[in-house]
């Protein structure tokens, strides 16, 4: 089966099993010392960064062995997939070498496979099987995409450590997508792979702005630019396409922004932006589906992924709150739905109220890796300073380091409400340090060092100024409280803080059977024990509830049901969810 065949129409598919586990770099130590008395981690977001990265280094079913990763560029049949040439490969290098410079991580193996990656380049350029210039076909186009990865890959790996063969490869790679312009910018083409082709429709190409216009930072060829610039002006937004190449080549044009300074590619983005966020293609977990509507059946972490760094890039580049709102919703919810226990990332089916378990794939061939590569954006996205003000912007664990000031911050959101910023370092000089209030909190306490003044609440900030020592440290309190929200239907959604909450199959077991969602749910009866079924090290004991319920297929017994953060399921076996209830008028 292809791979566009599959994403259309994979359900549960079993993994392979019994691989024997290769690591190309050292494996992370686990940092169980982080565990609270409530069993959650206390510096919850680098702990699913470490949960994944074991996963990539040490993890099976399968194992990301040297030779399973050259697979796609050789290309081998021993795996499927080998058909999107550079895919696999691409995210793993990228994601790798992007947390070597964000976490310090070393990957002393990394260097190794580069170069076996790049000493399968054919002469024109690419990687894989041979392309057919005169007809391009499915398989040309899933070749396209997967060099686009490997491009990206390649760049970010050079970013980290400059080398002349890794820029020689990448430039003629470059080279040859310059020179396959023209026919892939043709009507032609654009028509011939439509969005019913999926993962190799004509995003395999449109994505090749990320690639390109990092390239084009690196090396100042105008070619390069140009390029990205055209594909720029053929992206759009088609029904039932890949929503993950969609986003992808938008990403690559904030890149291009970036580096060239045009507003009109940042107009160009925001537009999209708007689309996508006031359409239906909006998921109540701050996430997108794999495919837009009438295909948007189901999730991919590669789409959530992705509309998290989108996101992140417009908040940095225009400053608007709707942006890190947004990517805030998605980190919380739909990224850490997302995130299996196992560290992978993947697929889940959606109905109108909730997220069966039946359905649920590990991507290891994308998601995975690109989930992966999510997190330094994310990290690197708590801090930002400007001039001589730094920012807490989202309560997640983060560090920054600047000459002026360096600290870092450790989230314990889930347990308490509070974040703890420490200063690792100072110049001694005046600085002001703001903490965001964030949509979802009712309040923001802030407890400064020695009795430090706080300056009142300005453009949504409030602020300490003082000259700073290494090791002051700022308590930051967030005030939330159980919030509903209803929507279509009639139907309530259930909020805490910055998080959904959803009835889970492994701790409503009597909750779900035929009429699940007709169940109606009333009052809030109490906070819910700290422990229960899914109590783990990304449990949010703060927000968990338990509801009056009355069962729909008997009325005349009501019960009870606990709600908890849909963030929760990284830390158990994949279980059903129900999100969207219809209200007890009696309360």
């Amino acid at each position: 089966m292809d791979r566009r065949s599959f994403v259309k129409t994979a359900a549960l598919v079993p993994l392979a099993t019994g691989c024997a586990s290769f690591s190309l770099a050292s494996p992370v130590e686990s940092k169980q010392e982080n565990a609270t008395a409530h069993g959650a981690t206390s510096a919850p977001m680098h702990d699913r960064y470490e949960l994944t990265l074991r996963r990539v280094l040490t993890g099976d079913s399968p194992a990301y062995t040297e030779e399973f990763l050259l697979a796609d560029v050789r290309p081998t049949a021993e795996r499927r997939f080998t058909e999107f040439s550079g895919d696999l490969s691409g995210r793993y290098i990228g994601a790798l070498a992007t947390a070597s410079q964000v976490y310090g991580t070393k990957f002393p193996s990394l260097d190794g496979l580069v170069q076996k990656v790049i000493a399968c380049q054919k002469p024109d350029g690419y990687f894989g099987r041979s392309f057919h210039y005169e007809k391009p076909t499915d398989d040309d186009l899933a070749l396209l995409w997967g060099n686009g990865r490997l491009l990206v890959g390649l760049v970010e790996y050079y970013r980290v450590k400059p080398s002349t063969q890794v820029l020689a490869a990448s430039k003629k790679l470059g080279d040859w997508l310059v020179r396959i312009g023209p026919l892939m910018l043709s009507k032609d083409i654009r028509d011939a792979f439509g969005a019913q082709h999926f993962a190799s429709s004509y995003i395999c190409w449109m994505q090749q702005t990320e690639g390109l216009a990092g390239l084009y930072v690196i090396t100042k060829d105008e070619r390069y630019r140009k390029l990205a610039e055209e594909i720029a002006a053929v992206i759009e937004r088609r029904p039932s396409d890949h929503v993950h190449g969609y986003l992808t080549s938008l990403r690559g044009v904030m890149d291009l922004y970036s580096a060239a300074g045009d507003a009109q590619f940042l107009r160009q983005c925001e537009s999209a932006w708007q689309e996508v966020a006031g359409s239906k293609d909006l998921l109540i977990t701050g996430g997108v589906p794999e495919g837009w509507s009438p295909n948007g059946h189901r999730t991919e972490g590669c789409a959530e992924a992705d509309w998290v760094r989108f996101n992140l890039s417009l908040w940095k580049a225009t400053g608007n709150a709707k942006y890190i709102a947004m990517a805030e919703r998605a980190v919380f919810n739909e990224l850490a739905f997302n995130q299996y226990a196992s560290g992978d990332f993947g697929h889940r089916v959606y109905t109108d109220t909730g997220l069966p378990a039946a359905g649920a794939v590990r991507a290891w061939w994308c998601c995975t890796l690109h989930g992966l590569r999510c997190f330094p954006d994310v990290s690197t996205s708590a801090f930002r300073s400007q001039r001589n003000r730094w920012y807490y912007d989202m309560p997640v664990d983060g560090r920054m380091k600047t000459e002026a000031l360096s600290a870092t911050a450790e989230s314990s959101l889930a347990t308490d409400g509070m974040v703890r910023i420490k200063i690792t370092a100072s110049s001694g000089g005046k600085t002001a340090l703001l903490v965001r209030k964030p949509e979802w909190a009712d309040a923001v306490d802030i407890q400064p060092p020695g009795g430090t003044a706080i300056t009142p609440m300005e453009n949504g900030y409030l602020g300490i100024e003082r000259i700073w020592i290494a090791g002051d440290v700022v308590q930051v309190k967030y005030g939330m409280k159980l919030k509903a929200n209803e929507g279509a239907e009639r139907r309530v959604s259930y909020w805490f803080g910055p998080w959904l909450l959803g009835a889970c199959a492994a701790d409503n077991p009597a909750y779900f059977n035929e009429m699940t969602a007709d169940n109606k749910l009333g009052r809030v009866v109490r906070e819910a024990k700290s422990g229960g079924k899914v109590a783990g090290p990304f449990a949010v004991p703060i927000a968990a509830r338990e509801f009056r319920c009355i069962p729909a297929e008997f009325p005349d017994q009501p019960g009870t049901v606990t709600l908890r953060a849909i963030a929760e399921q990284t830390g158990q076996p994949t279980t059903s969810w129900e999100l969207r209830f219809l209200a007890d008028e009696r309360g």
